[in-house]
């Protein structure tokens, strides 16, 4: 028996046209699942129709700024928090009610941020390679011209120079799709160096399941225990033989875990 489709949508958010993929009865209990740093959502296709399978409604974004989904007012998000701030107004404008937010790296540390700033709005978080605090290089430097001299000038003049009298919207949209990728993984990237909810951990009063593979380097021993600490209602799996992609790397585990945890939590 052959798993159900994805099907793309859209949706505007904050005056913005965002992109969105969904499985799943609309009925079930909802999940909204998040991409890692500068990616996009086609990262949940193996476990999406999976979890709706096991009875839950699956809603996948494309995160501002990231794959078919624009930024808001042509600026890309700097901060866990930002993100975290949009997918609660997502889930608001697609009428979701007291979803669970699942997501990986960036996407994980957003779950846990909605989570810190938003428990009694949210069933559950599955908080996938990330943590309470993150650490990274400082990387947004690299979205700003100076980085790489000429590049997005490059790009803007190859738009504005082979463009009519599209006005400055368009033209706006059109810069944004052939300079917007670069833009969005730095800042994500920015982001996670940045983020720091440890202090705020106790204000997680939702169910948290908390994942991290074994071989993965980005989320350290010292941050994942101190998480696993703060945190008042947890639990935690550790999977071997997988790096920072759980739903790419090991898609039939992560179906039955997060379902199994979602079983217990949610209904």
């Amino acid at each position: 028996m052959s798993c159900p489709e994805l099907l793309g949508r859209y949706v505007t958010v904050d005056e913005t046209r965002i992109y969105y993929e969904a499985v799943g009865d609309s009925s079930d209990p909802p999940v909204v699942c998040l991409h890692t740093a500068g990616a996009e959502g086609r990262q949940w296709r193996y476990v999406a129709p999976q979890l709706a399978e096991a009875g839950y409604r699956v809603v996948v974004p494309d995160l501002p700024g990231h794959g078919k989904s624009y930024p808001v007012d042509w600026r890309v998000h700097t901060s866990i928090h930002e993100h975290a701030e949009f997918v609660v107004a997502f889930a608001a404008a697609l009428g979701l009610e007291r979803p669970a937010i699942a997501g990986c790296s960036i996407g994980g540390a957003t779950a846990l941020d909605v989570a810190v700033h938003h428990a009694p709005e949210i069933s559950a978080a599955v908080v996938m390679e990330a943590a309470g605090r993150t650490r990274g290089a400082a990387l947004g430097r690299f979205a700003h011209p100076h980085a790489c001299p000429g590049w997005q000038s490059v790009l803007d003049y190859s738009v504005i120079d082979s463009t009519g009298d599209v006005g400055p919207v368009r033209r706006e949209e059109l810069k944004w799709q052939h300079r917007g990728a670069q833009a969005a993984a730095t800042n994500d990237l920015q982001a996670w160096a940045d983020h720091d909810v440890t202090d705020r951990l106790a204000d997680a009063t939702c169910p948290v399941l908390l994942v991290r593979g074994a071989a993965d380097f980005f989320v350290q021993d010292d941050v994942f225990d101190r998480t696993v600490e703060g945190l008042p209602d947890v639990e935690t799996a550790v999977l071997d033989g997988v790096g920072h992609y759980p739903m790419m790397e090991a898609p039939d585990r992560v179906s039955t875990l997060v379902s199994g945890f979602l079983d217990d939590s949610v209904r």
